[in-house]
């Protein structure tokens, strides 16, 4: 193990060296763009009008092309400076700060160890590892706001150290827990992180101010607006890779990434050699999982500085965009294996016995824990779909926002804060979201069947005030659960007439939709078969794509679903009717579903042909 640390550490010094190279390299590259940017449009202006083959027959093209040259080589100064200008504005910048203001602008307030016991323990354990790595004391400090679990180090130009941990650190951990947390930035001080992480701040921040670094829109799904395709839409900073068309913007990105991941992994493991047992980082780690799944959020950090945290909770997206490994890769490296449900709950009681440790309030379960996914007979969701619902919502416009608020992963209260329900239904929603809380899981299927009849009764002008805030509701914790995924599906249903599109134009959607079917059974020993055996049991197919295997839970997945499920609404009835009758075959053969399973098939089913559902009176 010490060999191979320290091998991994010579390596990431190596590492560390090459990023001013790469700075300089993107410098140049970008500048020759820029350059190609300008001349392109010199040369046509040049050209216009012009033959020219008397040029070359002259032999002029060296000349020909020289002016061009000069004046785009010029031309793309001015772009290029404001690069260097905006790098070397952000080094006088971080340059100039203190550790006190930089932790200061990053929300932090000094550390108050003669009032509270908590705070205390914390600065003793800070002495004790300043005193192990022989470095002064860093100043320690608190981001008393953000109850999530999260920590980072910061360096100024006079060698002073700081120290900040979050308020979730102190009330949540046990005093092991919270010295690995300790241990890992202190692995980046040693390493010399915070430095390091000054010159890649004032790196992206040329990057990102040229590059188009704004707030990004990642298209969720759905009808309208442009060339006939309405759009979803989920606003995360993760996906300014999709609306900005700029290099450097995406360079910088990958850059931070390479980075910061490498440096992430070197702290985890020097906090293992400082503490002699992974099991109090793997248990703060798990700590943090759980908190994240309890809908404790933590304070959204700057883009630009997402690399000096000890954890970033965004949303995963493209592994190599990602500054640290996710909490779940973390957990397993150092021998945490997969959470399970039940282990959930027992870490969250461990966060409670903490908390009344620390004096702290009782943790409150704020976000619905995992959903349970028993397995029953396909016969008895029918039973269930086709009885009456008791008691039956007294407002199902209201009833429905609160069953996607329900799924959203947040707390009600939260949501109110968002502004995210509108003002004149919350008292009808939260009273439908605390019937929900309360229900049991196969109840809510009955319920959302419910709500998706009732739905088809809606008229135009309620459609379109519901559409824009379930979609908002969606989008708010980034992440597209089964539950919302099927239930959006149901509610789409409602929304896009039917139309008389033939099936041979969208034999993609119905390939995929049997793709996913034949994914969706992890007890299916060979879904390829499945997948084409579906296919001659559906509408006939001229050229079927080969099957690729998917995982069903990821919200890549579920999206392309939605984006086809619009598309196979819209075909004539004659075709919907034929897969409706394909998939209720396909899951009629079944003995067993899962919840989540007989959620999708109630979707689909919904979405094709509604009418044909039993109307559960």
């Amino acid at each position: 193990m010490p060999t191979r640390f320290h091998d991994k550490h010579r390596r990431a010094k190596r590492a560390s060296r090459r990023l001013q190279l790469a700075f300089w390299l993107s410098l140049l590259l970008a500048h020759l763009g820029y350059t190609s940017v300008f001349f392109l449009p010199l040369i046509g202006l040049v050209t216009l009008g012009k033959s020219p083959h008397p040029i070359i027959a002259s032999g002029g093209v060296i000349s020909f092309l020289a002016m061009p040259v000069i004046i785009s080589l010029v031309a793309a100064l001015y772009p290029t400076s404001r690069i260097l200008i905006a790098y070397h504005t952000m080094r006088r910048t971080l340059d100039a700060m203190t550790v006190d203001e930089q932790a200061a602008s990053l929300g932090a307030t000094p550390a108050c160890p003669h009032n509270n016991p908590a705070e205390r323990r914390y600065t003793n354990l800070i002495a004790e590892l300043s005193l192990a790595a022989d470095i002064d004391d860093p100043d320690a400090y608190v981001l008393r706001d953000d109850h999530s679990i999260n920590a980072f180090a910061l360096s100024d130009t006079n060698g002073d150290l700081a120290l900040a941990v979050s308020q979730g650190v102190l009330d949540n951990l046990s005093r092991d827990e919270l010295q690995a947390v300790l241990a890992h930035e202190f692995g980046h001080i040693e390493n010399g992180d915070p430095t390091l992480y000054n010159r890649l701040t004032a790196m992206l921040s040329c990057y990102y101010s040229n590059g188009g670094g704004r707030r990004g829109e990642e298209h969720l799904y759905t009808p309208e607006v442009r060339g006939g395709r309405q759009i979803l839409r989920m606003t995360d900073d993760e996906t300014n890779l999709i609306t900005s068309s700029s290099i450097l913007y995406l360079y910088g990105r990958l850059l931070q990434a390479a980075f910061a991941r490498h440096r992430e992994e070197m702290a985890d493991a020097r906090a293992v050699q400082y503490t002699r047992d992974s099991s109090a980082l793997v248990g703060a780690l798990k700590k943090a999982y759980a908190l994240h799944t309890q809908g404790i959020h933590p304070r959204r950090s700057p883009l630009d500085r997402a690399h000096i945290y000890f954890i970033d909770y965004r949303r995963p997206g493209w592994r190599r965009l990602q500054t640290h490994p996710t909490l779940r890769e973390r957990i397993k490296t150092w021998g945490g294996g997969n959470i399970s449900g039940a282990e959930l709950r027992v870490i969250l009681s461990n966060i409670d016995a903490c908390r009344n440790n620390r004096a702290a309030a009782p943790l409150q379960p704020i976000a619905p824990l995992p959903e349970p996914n028993p397995s029953y007979p396909p016969a008895t969701y029918d039973r269930l779909l086709a009885a009456k619902l008791q008691p039956a919502p007294d407002d199902p416009v209201a009833a429905l926002l609160a069953y996607f608020a329900y799924h959203s992963g947040a707390a009600y209260a939260e949501l109110e804060k968002a502004a995210l329900l509108p003002e004149a239904m919350q008292t009808a929603c939260r009273r439908a979201y605390n019937t929900i809380e309360q229900s049991d899981p196969l109840q809510r299927l009955a319920l959302i069947a419910y709500l998706s009849r009732a739905a088809l009764n809606f008229n135009i002008a309620t459609k379109r005030y519901l559409d824009p805030i379930i979609r908002r509701l969606i989008q708010h914790d980034g992440e597209l659960s089964r539950y919302e995924h099927t239930a959006y599906l149901a509610w789409r249903a409602t929304c896009i007439p039917d139309n008389n599109d033939d099936y041979r134009a969208r034999e993609t959607a119905i390939a995929y939709l049997y793709n996913y079917l034949a994914a969706d059974d992890p007890d299916d020993p060979n879904p390829q078969s499945t997948y084409q055996r579906l296919l001659t049991k559906g509408p006939a197919l001229s050229q079927a794509p080969a099957w690729q295997p998917l995982n069903t839970d990821t919200s890549a997945s579920s999206l392309q679903l939605c984006r086809h499920g619009d598309t196979l609404r819209r075909l004539a009835r004659p075709y919907r009717q034929t897969l409706y009758n394909s998939l209720t075959n396909y899951y009629r053969q079944k003995p067993q579903l899962t919840l989540k399973q007989a959620h999708l098939r109630f979707a689909l089913q919904h979405l094709l042909i509604p009418q044909a559902l039993p109307a559960g009176e």
